[in-house]
């Protein structure tokens, strides 16, 4: 079995410590399986902080060993202050190394030390939720106020729904998401297109009353309760759960009890809810409360990458970045890669 080992480097004075030993107590509280981007698995996890200590713990740095052979394959710096008694949260997207990736990492600093096992990158494998394109897979984890930062306390579990979350924006040849008046939600080229069933499955719950502001402008400001707008909740097998939000008023075809096949049309993307502007907000959990589950890894089943923003300030300004010549454009059974622009076959 090869490990990893996380060191996180501390400066601090410790004059009181716990019972235990451990000033500094680490824990994962929700590990998932890591998804194929780019040809790389991807691990997505969050490593709980909590200092015991009457000091104040400054965090400097957060390094990730390969103990095999001690190279360095992930390198985050990290400016944390915690306080006595305090917690904190650190996000976590690290790149597995090959040949053959680690089966476990083991997060250390000082007196303190966890151990987490890696599951089998994920086999949840999605059809189109959307016909043809481009597409921009909009989504970036270093985002603060992006989905997978958003946490949700539920029944005393703080959760992440949106770990995996993707919302998809219709670009045209130049870059463009709307023709004509930005403003007007009929203006965004992706408004009404139909949004399909990824998978054979049930349907949990469908939402069709909320309503839907002509302008973006007009839009009010929806409470996190709120913040699905019209949706509907597809179950695919125990504990896999695809949300599709923000569909148009009307527009959904199902509803909670009915089969659906692969392919099939449900809804069309729409402006409603907790959105700036039109677009289809897909994620999986692992179970069916919108804000009360966790957030799950998938992957498409295949998909054309055509480039991506590497500036998302350049985001309807301007065309995206391609690929560089000897990447293959087609793939399969991955995760698109931040702010992607794809086309679905």
């Amino acid at each position: 079995m090869r490990s990893a080992f996380l060191i996180l480097s501390t400066a601090f004075l410790i004059t009181n410590l716990p019972a235990n030993g451990q000033s500094l107590q680490l824990s994962v509280p929700f590990i998932s399986s890591p998804v194929n981007i780019k040809d790389s698995l991807t691990l997505y996890y969050e490593l709980c902080l909590t200092n015991h200590s009457t000091d104040t713990i400054r965090l400097d740095t957060l390094t990730i060993l390969d103990a095999t052979n001690k190279t360095v394959f992930h390198r985050k710096p990290q400016a944390a202050l915690l306080l006595p008694g305090d917690s904190a949260i650190v996000f976590i997207e690290l790149t597995l190394p090959h040949d053959p990736p680690p089966t476990s990492l083991t997060m250390v600093t000082l007196a303190s030390s966890t151990t987490i096992t890696i599951p089998p990158p994920t086999t949840i494998t999605l059809g189109n939720p959307l016909r043809q394109g481009p597409w921009c897979a909009v989504y970036l984890p270093s985002w603060e106020t992006g989905h997978r930062r958003k946490r949700f306390t539920r029944d005393g579990i703080t959760r992440i729904p949106g770990r995996f979350a993707i919302d998809f924006i219709r670009l045209d040849q130049q870059g463009k998401y709307t023709s004509g008046n930005s403003d007007s939600v009929t203006s965004w080229l992706g408004y009404g297109a139909d949004v399909l069933a990824v998978a054979d499955g049930s349907v949990v719950a469908a939402l069709d009353t909320f309503p839907e502001s002509p302008t973006l402008s007009g839009h009010p400001r929806w409470p996190p309760e709120k913040a699905t707008g019209n949706y509907i909740c597809l179950q695919l097998r125990a504990n896999e759960f695809v949300f599709y939000e923000h569909l148009k008023p009307g527009s959904i075809k199902v509803k909670a009890g009915q089969r659906v096949k692969k392919g099939e049309p449900i809804a069309t993307l729409g402006f409603t809810g907790q959105s700036t502007g039109p677009h289809l907000h897909l994620h999986m959990a692992n179970g069916p409360s919108p804000l009360g589950s966790e957030g799950i890894p998938f992957v498409f089943e295949n998909f054309k990458l055509l480039g991506s923003y590497d500036n998302f300030g350049d985001f309807g300004r301007s065309r995206w970045s391609p690929l560089p010549d000897q990447f293959v454009p087609e793939r399969r059974r991955e995760r698109p890669p931040p702010n992607a622009v794809i086309v679905f076959p």
